[in-house]
């Protein structure tokens, strides 16, 4: 079965497009990107990227995309010329229902404005901190004025085109940072329909990760966590995802699909895709990080190939499930693990309840999402 084969159409498909290319790397990126490259790859990218995109707008039988998002990366290195010929490839068929698309602060200037009102229905902004101290220890290109700029032409945005916006923060940096502050500012100054709140990770590899600086404990990183949810909650914000609040009605469709298991696409190198076949066999596909390959290879050649087993398939269905608000459907997770669930493998967990049988977290249980998930998955098996 080929890649395009794998997946069951029917069931609809979303778009993931990776854009391997960063002005500079940030000190803590762990996902794939280069900086400094040249007009010749961009244009060699955009070329091969295209091609596989005519392949599947192919197969989709004259449907669109459930959802689309161009991330890195920063798509906005590539230009408006550039993003305006992907966005035109990926509405062939019909503009998906959200289109999203990621940028930096300072990537971001009005030439960019028009593919919001053809394409894009969602900005995707990488702020992650307005202290100027924090944004040196995370090595970020945009200084503090850059990204404040970048932050006025995305409300400026907004107003003209009536975009979504979505903005990105990184807490848990150390003892010396003011989380509460940053996110204070941000919400009180730049309103937005969404806020990504994510927890420092030192990834194996990154210049951050060599450098070993002092993070918070787990009880600092809880206490730090507590203070900025309960804040944000009382800004009506719902905090639907472990690392996710929205305005109501303004969830990213996207990467609810992950956290659903639901299938999607994803094309260039570094992106992975998730497939469901008719006979329910799942399948993975990832084009390493490599964008020379992928500019010098065949369309839809060079992805790697894995087939999930069951036991596979339903861990990452309770993985994804117990971190999300959707919850962890228990009818599916009976079809997928061909096993009729005793709802007693639920009992003594604690922040979770079953609601239309699905089992939801509360706040509690989103902290101790992964827990749960090995304390239900060693009752399965």
């Amino acid at each position: 079965m080929s890649f395009l084969e794998s997946f069951d159409i029917s069931k609809g498909l979303s778009l993931y497009i990776h854009v391997p290319f960063c002005i500079s790397k940030c000190s803590y990126c762990a996902f794939y990107s280069r900086s400094g490259c040249s007009d010749s790859l961009m244009d060699s990218y955009l070329e091969r990227l295209l091609e596989e995109l005519d392949q599947v707008n192919g197969i989709m039988s004259g449907h669109g995309f459930d959802t689309a998002f161009i991330g890195g990366g920063n798509p906005g290195c590539l230009g408006p010329r550039r993003l305006e010929r992907i966005a035109q490839a990926v509405c062939s068929n019909g503009r998906p229902s959200e289109f999203s698309v990621e940028m930096n602060p300072e990537s971001l200037d009005e030439t960019f404005f028009p593919l919001f009102s053809d394409y894009f229905t969602r900005l995707s902004m990488g702020v992650q901190s307005l202290d100027e101290n924090a944004l040196d220890f995370l090595g970020r290109n945009a200084d503090l004025l850059k990204t404040k700029s970048g932050l006025k032409l995305s409300q400026k945005l907004r107003e003209q085109m009536g975009c979504n916006l979505s903005y990105d923060l990184i807490t848990c940096l150390g003892s010396w940072h003011d989380e509460m502050k940053d996110v204070m500012e941000l919400t009180e100054n730049y309103p937005s329909d969404h806020l990504s709140v994510y927890s420092l990770t030192l990834e194996e590899g990154t210049p951050l990760y060599r450098r070993s600086p002092a993070l918070p404990s787990e009880d600092e990183q809880y206490e730090i966590l507590s203070r900025v949810w309960d804040y944000l909650e009382a800004q009506n914000f719902e905090h639907y995802e472990v690392s996710n609040f929205a305005r109501s009605g303004k969830r990213c469709r996207h990467n609810c699909r992950y956290w659903a298991y639901g299938q999607y696409l994803g094309l260039g190198p570094g992106a992975a895709s998730t497939a469901f076949s008719e006979d329910g066999s799942v399948h993975r596909y990832l084009f390493r990080p490599d964008v020379g390959s992928y500019v010098s290879s065949g369309t839809f050649t060079g992805y790697e190939t894995e087939d999930l087993n069951r036991n596979e398939s339903v861990e990452e269905l309770v993985l994804m499930g117990l971190r999300y608000k959707g919850g962890l459907d228990i009818k599916r997770l009976e079809t997928m693990a061909q096993k009729a669930i005793d709802m007693s493998i639920f009992e003594g967990l604690n922040g979770f309840l079953v609601i239309d049988n699905h089992l939801v977290p509360d706040n509690d249980g989103l902290m101790t999402a992964d827990a749960a998930a090995e304390a239900i998955l060693g009752k399965l098996y």
